[in-house]
């Protein structure tokens, strides 16, 4: 890094730097790294003086990187990982006090079943951290993950790469939902050729992947398919008073169906069922905090529907 004269720089205004880079402000920068305000634009001033550029220019509410910051920010995002994830890899995370946002890349599945219990956890026991999901597909998380965009992901991928770390949270099994409403099915046994003649409405996922490839095909079974959508949060409200049927993971149908006033109807054979896994890069293998959430994933996951309550 030219012009980065390392006796009068030290590493808190490196973790700076790359904090607002990261963050494109210097208030949120101050929240992640637990400073004030006031502490980290005194920083970033004398950050100015020492690389004599501006290197973060205010427009509109965010802080945009001059073109100087643009070429530090990745070997100064690099000196910062190294020192944080491998010099210290010791270094204990102590919830109560940390001031962290962790990144989850999920499709909404995840986010209804498994986010609730995990922020009411983190709401008592990690106060000042903070959790921010972002939407990826089951077939897009390896690429989020090995870009850095998400720090862990939940969801199935699988063909997943041999260097990428997964652990199995659970395991669910599906379920069909047809309207209160629905002329044809009350409730009681459903058969294949009943599932076969009716109206349905799929999931473009991963687990209705699986139940294809896994029960339907095998058995010969083919789905009059009227609509496909791309994710779980509005299957519920179209099936309502109509006599259309959807097939759902169970522990997505079981919070809904009261809430939409639908039946459950088990599938007339068990099924494989679907695995959900935790995913992770081996860059924050051994980051303490990063170690922390994923045995708070597993053990509340693992226990549920104990902790959906």
């Amino acid at each position: 890094m030219h012009g980065i004269h390392s006796p009068q720089i030290d590493m808190n205004l490196l973790k700076i730097f790359h904090a607002i880079y990261v963050e494109r402000s210097v208030s949120e920068a101050a929240w992640q790294l637990g400073l004030s305000q006031s502490a980290v634009s005194h920083a970033l001033k004398r950050l100015r003086t020492l690389l004599q550029d501006e290197l973060f220019v205010r427009t509109g509410a965010s802080m945009k990187p001059t073109a100087r910051a643009q070429l530090l920010a990745e070997p100064i995002r690099d000196v910062v990982e190294t020192i944080e994830r491998q010099i210290l890899p010791s270094m204990t995370f102590e919830a109560m006090t940390a001031r962290r946002e962790f990144v989850l890349g999920m499709v909404d599945l995840a986010e209804i079943v498994f986010l609730p219990p995990l922020l009411r956890f983190m709401r008592q026991q990690a106060p000042w951290c903070r959790l921010k999901t972002v939407r990826v597909s089951n077939e897009a998380l390896t690429d989020a993950l090995e870009s850095g965009r998400v720090e862990m992901a939940i969801g199935s991928v699988p063909n997943l790469p041999g260097h990428l770390y997964q652990q199995t949270i659970f395991h669910h099994d599906y379920v069909v939902l047809a309207s209160e409403q629905h002329p044809r099915l009350c409730k009681g046994t459903l058969t294949w050729e009943q599932y076969s003649n009716e109206l349905h409405i799929v999931v473009s996922s991963g687990t209705d992947k699986n139940l294809q490839d896994h029960t339907l095909t095998p058995r010969g079974i083919k789905r009059n398919i009227q609509l496909t959508v791309g994710g779980y949060l509005s299957v519920p409200w179209l099936i309502e008073g109509t006599d259309m049927i959807a097939t759902l993971p169970s522990r997505l149908a079981d919070g809904v169906a009261s809430s939409a006033h639908l039946n459950q109807f088990s599938l007339p054979e068990p099924v494989v069922p679907y695995a959900l896994q935790s995913i992770w890069h081996p860059r924050w293998h051994k980051d303490p905090g990063h170690r922390w959430l994923r045995e708070i994933i597993f053990e509340l996951m693992h226990r549920y529907p104990e902790t959906a309550a």
